[in-house]
């Protein structure tokens, strides 16, 4: 950035000054010959999905190693290490695929599609200069939302005052990661404060749903479920503080993994507090965890990660030697269901998903057992409440230099509707024990009748909402709050309007009401719909690979985009 000289020298650029440059930055690293005609990227009617397809910039060799529906990153991984194409050849297709996806969505943040280009290109040459590849991940294009840092770049998290602060040091999982040889080609979008799910700021926009346009790619992982679902990377690394990661994997139809608590790495940009955020032994955790194309994908990368013994290096971290499981029989799985929460009815086109992913599981031999599950009512007011305790001042500073979002207004963590509580030590304690009696209800609830491997359920009463919309994480918060694992999967099922017909219900709560309202038969059509299996606290393996077994029964043998 440049910086003022002469009297003006000491006058703070401001947010808007900032924001064109570093959108300029962002624009000026896209090669001009993968720029889209003003004729796409000008149609507002479209989705984007189709405009890529559309686009004509992907040769079919480009377009046949990029797409999700050939290939996840297990998949591309063999083809590295038999040689049957090159790192170089691989990192560019992907490197074209996401600057045509960003185009169409705006999903990137920091492009590092030279740098990747060149460090493949000297992977090949170790490969060619040796016959051996530098590691399990050789040659491979991943991801990492923006607030993970890589040194040299920003990690701006779309505040105007973080920009041009090149981080001096990388986070441990980029090193992890890139260790075992995967080429990172860019960093993706977040919602302003992160705290919330719609992906805006005031630095670089909004980012919008692959499928629909009007509609949000919620947050705060939102750029990268939006690259993933346009093909334009094979596997994102994304943090989930109340739904971060499967909120966005969800709405845009790909797989999302919140580990349990103290597994993953989880340094890069703070936002609360003296600390990371989850950087703590009480109240809901934030975790690291990755977005991907399939179930096996990020089973991999967990226990590539696990290997690494992250906890030699983060005193946060329990140690977790990876658990090498057999994949379970589905014959033997024993699946709870939990059916009806009491509070908020499901959109229909997630009821019919739900319905049909218990319709699938039960078909092929997957004993279902109800879950009677405890009120839920209060669980996102206390998410909300808890980023209260963990000091949001570093926040209100950051905002107080630049306009707020919508969403950020809606969602009412930083500018409350209400004055927040005081905060005494009773009051702490007090909450302790809502959040523990939460606890315990569910592992009663678990355990009754012999007990369940998994639990299925949805992440959201909706899908993806239109803009500014998406206000209640409650679904998916729940298991940050008790520090269970989960996973989002998505169905290759789609709304339908000639089938998801809005019926009268009478609603459960005003939060229930406001979001039934949401529904619209012809302007949710086409967007896709997901389910959330849910494990036990440690239990990842487990959980992995029921999941694996589970979405390979779900899903829809056609995962093609019906729009």
């Amino acid at each position: 950035m440049s910086l003022p000289t002469g009297p003006e020298k000491d006058v703070p650029p401001k947010w808007e000054e900032i924001a064109q440059q570093k959108r300029q930055e962002r624009a000026s690293k896209i090669p001009r010959e993968w720029l889209l005609p003003d004729a796409v990227t000008s149609n507002k009617t479209a989705a984007p999905f189709a405009l890529l397809q559309s686009s004509g910039l992907l040769s079919q060799r480009e377009r046949d190693l990029t797409s999700p529906e050939k290939h996840d990153a297990t998949s591309l991984l063999q083809k590295l290490a038999d040689a049957a194409i090159t790192s170089t050849e691989l990192v560019t297709a992907f490197c074209k695929r996401a600057a045509l996806a960003h185009q169409l969505t705006n999903c990137l943040t920091e492009i590092l599609f030279d740098e990747a280009t060149a460090r493949a290109k000297v992977l090949d040459e170790h490969r060619k200069r040796t016959g051996r590849t530098v590691g399990p991940l050789h040659g491979l294009p991943i991801t990492f939302k923006d607030s993970y840092n890589i040194k040299g770049y920003d990690s701006s998290i779309g505040f105007s005052s973080l920009c041009f602060d090149p981080s001096p040091r990388n986070s441990m999982l980029y090193d992890i990661l890139t260790g075992y040889g995967a080429i990172v080609i860019a960093k993706t979008t977040v919602p302003q404060t992160m705290l919330n799910a719609d992906t805006e700021s005031i630095v670089f926009g909004r980012t919008v749903n692959p499928y629909n346009r009007g509609f949000g790619v919620a947050g705060s992982t939102g750029g990268e479920g939006a690259l993933l679902a346009l093909g334009g990377s094979t596997l994102g690394i994304g943090s989930d503080g109340a739904g971060s990661v499967r909120m966005p994997a969800a709405v845009n139809g790909i797989v999302g993994y919140k580990p349990s608590g103290y597994r993953l790495p989880l340094d890069g940009r703070r936002i609360l507090g003296t600390g990371v955020v989850g950087t703590t032994t009480f109240g809901p955790v934030t975790v690291t965890g990755f977005l991907g194309r399939s179930v096996r994908d990020v089973r991999f990368f967990a226990k590539l990660s696990a290997n690494a013994k992250p906890w030699e290096k983060d005193p946060f971290l329990y140690p977790h030697p990876w658990q090498s499981l057999a994949l379970p029989d589905a014959k033997r799985l024993r699946i709870g269901v939990w059916s009806s929460n009491g509070f908020l009815h499901l959109h229909p086109p997630v009821q019919r998903g739900f319905k049909t992913a218990q319709d699938r599981l039960r078909g092929a031999g997957v004993e279902l057992v109800e879950f009677h599950g405890p009120d839920i009512s209060e669980v996102w007011e206390l998410q909300k409440e808890w980023t209260e305790l963990q000091d949001m001042s570093y926040l209100r500073e950051l905002l107080s230099t630049e306009p707020h979002t919508e969403i950020v207004k809606a969602t009412a963590i930083i500018t409350k509707k209400d004055p927040p509580p005081q905060v005494t030590v009773e009051y702490i304690h007090s909450m302790n024990g809502r959040i523990s009696g939460i606890l315990r209800a569910m592992h009663e609830a678990w355990n009754d009748g012999g007990g369940i491997d998994a639990l299925l359920w949805v992440t959201a009463p909706h899908t993806a909402v239109p803009f500014d919309k998406y206000t209640y994480l409650g679904f998916t918060g729940l298991f940050n709050l008790i520090d269970w694992p989960a996973m989002a999967l998505p169905l290759g099922l789609f709304a339908d309007k000639e089938i998801d017909r809005k019926t009268p219900v009478k609603p459960l709560s005003p939060l229930d009401a406001e979001i039934q309202e949401l529904y619209d038969l012809d302007m949710f059509h086409g967007l896709p719909l997901s389910v959330q299996l849910v494990g036990r606290r440690f239990e990842d393996e487990k959980l992995l690979g029921v999941s694996q077994v589970v979405h390979d029964i779900i899903k829809s043998s056609d995962m093609t985009v019906k729009l």
